[in-house]
C-alpha cells in the first residue's frame, strides 16, 4: 500500500499524525558526498531484483588469496545509505572479508518511495538470495532491526554485529509519537495507521517473534547516552539473546559510532574470531 493511501484512506488524520506517519515511512534521500562516491566506485555495482523493483548493491573482494573468504553483509540505518559504511569497507577487506553493501528500499539509489524495518528485512532476503550466502552481518540502527527480522525469516550467519539498534517496533512507534509531540489520545491512531500500511501488527518485530533467529554469537555496541535510540533497546536485546555480548560505546552518540575507529576494530576482531576458515590478523 502506498504511503498516500495510508494517510488519505478512512477518516481524515489530524495534521500532526499525518506528519509523524509520513516521516516514519517516507525516508528522505541524501546526496552522495565525494568521498562516498569514491568508495562506491571502488566496488562492483550491481542491481538486485526485489518485489518488482530494484535495489542498488556493491561488493568488494577481501585482501586474501585463500578460498573461500568469509563474506559479510552491511545494513545501513533509516535515511542512511550504503556509502555511509566508508569506515568499515576498507577495514573488513583488509582483514580478508568479502563485503556487500546495499541501499534499502526508498534509500540511496534503490527504488521506492516508502520503507520500514520489515521491508528492509525482506530486502536483505533478496540480497542474500542474489549475492549470498553471507557468513556475517553488521547492522546500524534500523539496519540492525532489519537484520533481526531477516535472521528470524531464514537468513543464517555465523556471527553478527549490531550498532545502536532498536529491539521493539512498538517502542519505536512510541518514541516517534513522543518526538512528534503527539498527545496521548492520538498515539493509538498513529500505530493503527502504521499497522494498516505494514499489513500486520507492529508486534511482528517483538523479541519473542524474533527469537528463532537469535542463535549465533553477536556483538552489540551502543552508547548509554544515545539521544536517538535508547540504550535500553540493546539491553533488552542482550537479555533475549543467549550468545550476545553488550559493550557500552560511551560518548559516540547514535551516528558517530558508525565512524569510530575503535568500534570498527573491535567489530572486525569479533568477526575474525567467529570466521571459518579463520581470517588471519594484520601482519
Amino acid at each position: 500500500m502506498e504511503q498516500t493511501d495510508v494517510i488519505e484512506t478512512g477518516a481524515p488524520l489530524p495534521a500532526s499524525v499525518a506528519q509523524a506517519l509520513k516521516a516514519f515511512i517516507e525516508p528522505r534521500r541524501f546526496a552522495l558526498a565525494e568521498g562516498e562516491r569514491q568508495l562506491l566506485q571502488s566496488g562492483r555495482a550491481q542491481r538486485i531484483a526485489h518485489e518488482g523493483a530494484e535495489l542498488a548493491a556493491w561488493t568488494w573482494r577481501g585482501a586474501r588469496e585463500a578460498a573461500p573468504p568469509p563474506r559479510v553483509l552491511l545494513v545501513h540505518g533509516w535515511e542512511s545509505r550504503a556509502s555511509h559504511w566508508g569506515a568499515w569497507v576498507p577495514a573488513l577487506t583488509a582483514a580478508g572479508f568479502d563485503v556487500c553493501v546495499f541501499d534499502a528500499p526508498a534509500h540511496g539509489d534503490s527504488a521506492g518511495t516508502t520503507s520500514d524495518v520489515v521491508a528492509c528485512g525482506r530486502a536483505i532476503g533478496s540480497v542474500a538470495r542474489a549475492l549470498g550466502p553471507f557468513d556475517m552481518a553488521i547492522g546500524h540502527s534500523a539496519g540492525s532491526a532489519a537484520a533481526l527480522y531477516a535472521f528470524a525469516h531464514g537468513l543464517e550467519v555465523r556471527a553478527s554485529v549490531h550498532l545502536a539498534g532498536p529491539s521493539s517496533l512498538v517502542r519505536v512507534l512510541a518514541y516517534v509519537a513522543r518526538a512528534a509531540g503527539l498527545p496521548e489520545d492520538l498515539r493509538p491512531l498513529l500505530r493503527e495507521r502504521f499497522e494498516r500500511y505494514l499489513g500486520q501488527p507492529a508486534t511482528v518485530m517483538d523479541l519473542a517473534r524474533l527469537a528463532p533467529g537469535l542463535r549465533h554469537p553477536a556483538l552489540l555496541l551502543h552508547d548509554p547516552e544515545d539521544a536517538e535510540m535508547p540504550y535500553a533497546e540493546s539491553v533488552a536485546l542482550a537479555r533475549a539473546w543467549p550468545q550476545a555480548e553488550l559493550v557500552p560505546a560511551a560518548g559516540l552518540g547514535h551516528r558517530r559510532i558508525l565512524k569510530d575507529a575503535d568500534v570498527v576494530a573491535r567489530a572486525v576482531a569479533f568477526l575474525q574470531r567467529h570466521a571459518r576458515p579463520a581470517v588471519p590478523g594484520p601482519g
